[in-house]
């Protein structure tokens, strides 16, 4: 709006300026990005789970030596998709192990499943209403994530969950001893992404740096194409089973950390890497925090991760006690909703119900401070509260979706009478003669008048990033 064509509009914000400038002055310093919430819709998140059977084989009658197999009951890298509650964490599935296709026996097992979590909030940052500009002081980043209950054996395994009985060898019925769905606690770490990974929503199995969506294909592909959950490309029919370790397979499948011994192909020269590395656990902003149980919001300081967070991404992992591995009544992690958590997709990926208010307050949220160097009121951030600022506010007066930069100083998303009174409080340029430019004292008439002015300006701004 230019200041010059509307001088009315511009008298009455004037007037309210300095009938409000007495009340007390608050500074929208902190910005909130949750999916679905106040126009902000670019929050990408999806998760990767392997399974891990111990004792392969084994029977009653037979000792296969204690191997084990990996990728039991789903895809080695696979998405949740659009499931709604992501998990992080080591758990266990089920007490019962395979012996061979269809067949299961109390000697195999137990089974586990390994889940972890990628997360990213893109379109942040920039030069657009709801974003941040890209030169400002940032005082810390939090990510906020929502610990609900686990998907348990059922969930997590989806169309290949076995039921309450299975057949055992002999064609005998057993009893399946799985895990039901519950409250977990661990160390959560979080560290950046090395390079980006394609975020997908079809049913393909998933590959080196890819996650897909929705079905759980069964696809024998390791994170690092080519490898073996950490074993060797080079490996024999008789290395078909790995190392019967539980607490291992936690870690030698999914992305690989900067470092990993596995990916060295001359130990002498940590650069001979036989796969890039995907991850950083030694990144000086990485997060290792340990999480209780209880539901509701875990929060994270990703001050230092923020580069990423709002990048690449960064991938989130559960970190269990040494050598420990879970049980029926422990795991190690949490389970978090998701982006989507409430969205209903139909068979071709299509939304076909938006979650409810209640169900987007529980979604992942990125929470930034902004340092101090954002004066309140400054609409324009020259350092000065005037005419210019005066001029902003005008121009997008009854915005909603709105920051600090389009008017919106006390952080309620909205341009109206309440930041003008910040603007008045706080004004610099000029505000030894603003006792010259409207008489006291101002009554009730004048706020009035002045409101009567502003009437027709009032519009509502929805914000959609794309």
């Amino acid at each position: 709006m230019s200041i010059l064509r509307f001088p009315k509009v511009l008298i009455a914000i004037w007037v309210l300026m300095i009938a409000l400038s007495s009340a007390t002055t608050t500074w929208a310093e902190t910005l909130t990005f949750q999916q679905g919430a106040n126009g902000y819709n670019r929050a990408q998140d999806t998760s990767i789970r392997w399974g891990f059977t111990t004792n392969f084989g084994d029977t009653a009658g037979v000792d296969t030596g204690h191997a084990g197999d990996v990728g039991s009951y789903e895809s080695w890298a696979t998405s949740g998709g659009r499931t709604t509650v992501l998990e992080v964490g080591n758990f266990l599935q089920s007490e019962l192990g395979t012996v061979t296709s269809g067949v299961s026996s109390p000697e195999a097992g137990p089974t586990y499943r390994y889940s972890r979590m990628f997360i990213r909030f893109r379109d942040v940052f920039g030069a657009t209403a709801g974003q941040i500009p890209a030169d400002a002081d940032i005082k810390s980043a939090t990510l906020k994530l929502y610990n609900t209950e686990d998907l348990g054996a059922e969930g997590s395994a989806g169309g290949a969950f076995k039921g309450d009985t299975v057949i055992g060898p002999g064609n005998v019925e057993l009893d399946n001893i799985y895990a039901m769905p519950k409250l977990n606690s661990g160390t959560i770490a979080i560290y950046p992404m090395l390079h980006s990974i394609t975020w997908g929503f079809d049913d393909g199995v998933a590959t080196k740096g890819r996650v897909t969506a929705k079905e759980k294909r069964r696809g024998k592909v390791d994170w690092e194409q080519g490898s073996y959950c950490g074993m060797p490309d080079s490996r024999s029919a008789a290395d078909y089973r790995t190392p019967n370790d539980g607490y291992a397979m936690a870690f030698n499948c999914g992305p690989a950390d900067k470092g990993d011994p596995d990916l060295i192909e001359d130990p002498s020269d940590p650069n001979s890497i036989v796969h890039p590395h995907n991850y950083d656990s030694t990144h000086s902003g990485a997060v290792e925090i340990f999480q209780d149980a209880n539901p509701g919001f875990k929060e994270f300081d990703v001050t230092g991760l923020l580069d990423f967070v709002t990048g690449d991404g960064v991938f989130i992992t559960a970190l269990s006690p040494t050598d420990a591995v879970p049980t029926m009544e422990v795991n190690y992690g949490n389970a978090y909703r998701s982006s989507e958590f409430g969205d209903v997709y139909d068979s071709d990926g299509n939304l076909t119900a938006s979650g409810s208010v209640e169900d987007i307050a529980t979604r992942p949220m990125l929470v930034i401070e902004l340092g101090s160097s954002m004066i309140p009121g400054d609409a324009n951030g020259d350092g000065i509260i005037d005419v210019a600022d005066l001029g902003v506010v005008g121009a997008n007066f009854g915005s909603t979706n709105a920051l600090p930069g389009d008017g919106d100083f006390n952080g309620d998303g909205q341009v109206d009478v309440a930041d003008l009174g910040i603007v008045g409080a706080n004004w610099t340029a000029a505000a030894s003669s603003s006792a010259a430019l409207v008489p006291e004292p101002v009554s009730g008439v004048t706020l009035t008048v002045g409101l009567g002015y502003l009437g027709f300006r009032r519009r509502n701004i929805n914000v959609e990033l794309r």
